[in-house]
């Protein structure tokens, strides 16, 4: 009753701002204004450039308060470069929600892309990275939705915490692209019915526990090989695979008892489900792609599959929208398409930026005014976000002050999520094969890992777990001169890691310089350098383990040279201020190193 009192309060504040309370043109600027999130990245005052502009927005500068204030803002995406300590986050969370209820707009969307693996966006000293999707998929045959139930948990119980609202996950594309750069690991695997459950699980618990959960992408990215971020990628599907492999997911989830909050939309052309032509901003003729896509937006989301919920945009400012239009073209033609909410439709790092913004909000009344924007689809659109506001209650002021939300973030990271994110790693790591070398007995170990941050990563579980073993470890963010093999004795246990594709800077953890990350060598050039070294330790019959420490499709490459073959999806690891590094997923390998034993199952198919 309590609950159900505080939902029909949430609609009648809301309302307040309805048309029959404002008038036509405040409500359309309301309307358009709640279709926006805008991501406040960085901000420069000094007369950077808004190319040049790096300064984090750690803090709400007046600035950016009015853009919200003025333009009516709907939400804002918060990066990890917003994302500092517990402190920061809450008093950045607060200042944001604090000028939108003393302006009496409604409150914001306060979104993240926490999807665990290698997607998490939170320091790594007040959270849980937890092994991501594909970990989950290779824990599925021995813990069935388990897994994915704990660590969707304990992810919504850190965001409740800080103060978001709206995660940007799962990830339900079906990885069936061993090339596919982008998702890999980020999908659960190749199954669409394990696909579907797992993320039917993530979606119910993390809305059970107050947290929005938009799937992603949609209609599906999985069988890509090229990046959005980067460029326009296209599924070459027929319609009868994309309704078998790429829409399974997603039909089940927003069919099922606890369909997501919303549907994020993919740059991503599907001509078996609109093969439409359109004239880009560079006079390319090309196939539309499904965030701009009635036919898929409205016709196959809405109409085919049901979905009465709210779809936001995959970010507006990615290569796969932004080579094709221009940032008002772009926002217009989404809306048009069907989407709800255009998630980072302009950029705005200086006060020039600020003035473009007000040049391209009003490019956006002006197609409402000339009926280029149907205004009874404007009113249906901003209904759904509102009504989606009221029910997760986003009106309702914390129930407790600021200085206790900041005082309980002491109990972070949550033990619990500890806890279960080494039990996903130990339930994840896989033995994909082994010539008979598990448990290595060598008393001395030579390790290979793509950086310094895995190097000592290994080698401190390796410490904890087995002190008397000696280890060293060779780190691959440059190749080593000569080879280096010839000098180690010829019965020590060789350990090799790999990341493919490469990983970011931000995932090397700083233990590598800039010019290490910028210079670092191509895949093809590290891995012909472990051919070279597993050649040689296979002619002098040294046990020798290849470790997939990302995709697991790699070890297909190395199965004649090494003896033994390893996957554990994940490769997280963080420096602790004791010196020490910590890794859920290194402690599983060194034990599986130690044991031969692991619990996981491949989940995508490796030659």
């Amino acid at each position: 009753m309590i609950r159900r009192f505080a939902l029909l309060l949430s609609l009648v504040v809301l309302a307040s701002c309805s048309p029959s309370k404002i008038s036509s043109p405040e409500q359309q600027r309301l309307q358009l204004g709640q279709k926006i999130m805008l991501d406040f990245r960085y901000f420069c005052t000094d007369g950077t450039t808004s190319d040049d502009c790096k300064t984090p927005v750690t803090e709400l500068p007046e600035e950016l308060a009015e853009v919200l204030r003025k333009g009516k803002i709907g939400g804002v995406i918060l990066f990890a470069d917003n994302l500092q300590s517990g402190e920061q986050i809450v008093t950045l969370i607060d200042q944001m929600q604090t000028v939108m209820r003393e302006a009496q707009l409604p409150p914001l969307f306060i979104a993240v892309d926490q999807e665990g693996g290698r997607v998490a966006r939170l320091p790594a000293d007040i959270s849980t990275r937890f092994g991501g999707n594909m970990a989950l998929g290779a824990s599925y045959a021995a813990h069935g939705t388990a897994m994915a139930k704990q660590v969707a948990q304990g992810i919504a119980n850190e965001l409740n915490m800080l103060g978001f609202n709206l995660n940007f996950a799962p990830t339900v594309d079906v990885n069936v692209n061993p090339e596919n750069p982008v998702i890999n690991v980020r999908s659960y695997g190749e199954d669409p019915a394990i696909v579907a459950e797992l993320g039917q699980t993530t979606v119910a618990t993390l809305q059970e526990h107050g947290i929005m959960s938009a799937l992603k992408h949609f209609p599906g990215h999985g069988d890509t090989h090229v990046d959005s971020h980067t460029g326009l990628p296209r599924v070459e599907h027929n319609r009868e695979t994309i309704d078998a492999v790429d829409l399974l997911p997603f039909r089940h989830i927003i069919h099922s008892s606890t369909p997501p909050a919303m549907v994020m939309t993919a740059h991503i052309q599907y001509p078996a489900l609109d093969d439409t032509k359109f004239t880009a901003s560079n006079g390319e003729q090309t196939v539309v792609p499904a965030t701009m896509s009635h036919k898929i937006l409205t016709g196959v989301l809405r109409e085919e599959l049901g979905f009465t919920g709210v779809i936001v945009t995959d970010a507006l400012d990615m290569a796969g929208v932004a080579h094709y239009y221009a940032p008002l073209q772009a926002t217009i033609a989404t809306f048009k398409a069907g989407a709800d909410i255009a998630l980072m439709p302009y950029t705005i790092r200086t006060s020039a930026d600020i003035e473009g913004f007000w040049q391209y909000f009003a490019g956006l009344e002006e197609a409402v005014a000339q009926g280029e924007i149907d205004t009874d689809k404007l009113a249906a659109s901003a209904l759904r976000i509102r009504q989606l506001k009221a029910q997760y209650r986003l009106d309702v002021p914390p129930t407790t002050t600021l200085a206790g939300r900041i005082e309980a973030l002491g109990q972070m990271p949550l033990t619990d999520n500890l806890q279960a994110e080494q039990a996903l790693a130990d339930a994840a790591t896989t033995l994909v094969y082994d010539n008979g070398v598990l448990p290595l007995q060598a008393q001395q170990w030579y390790a290979v890992m793509p950086d310094t941050l895995r190097c000592q990563a290994f080698t401190d579980a390796l410490a904890q777990q087995r002190p008397q073993v000696t280890s060293e470890c060779l780190s691959l963010a440059e190749l080593p001169e000569g080879q280096p093999w010839l000098t180690w004795p010829a019965n020590a246990a060789v350990v090799v890691g790999d990341i493919t594709p490469h990983h970011s800077l931000a995932e090397m953890g700083g233990m590598d310089d800039l010019a290490s990350w910028r210079d670092r060598p191509s895949k093809a050039d590290q891995h012909a350098w472990l051919q070279e070294l597993l050649a040689f330790t296979q002619e002098r019959e040294q046990p020798t383990v290849f470790v997939a420490l990302r995709t697991p499709y790699v070890l297909s490459d190395f199965r004649a040279v090494a003896d033994a073959a390893i996957a554990t999806y994940d490769y997280s690891a963080a420096q602790q201020a004791s010196g020490k590094v910590t890794s859920a997923s290194f402690n599983a390998l060194v034990e599986t190193l130690l044991t031969g034993n692991a619990a996981g199952s491949l989940p995508v198919t490796v030659d």
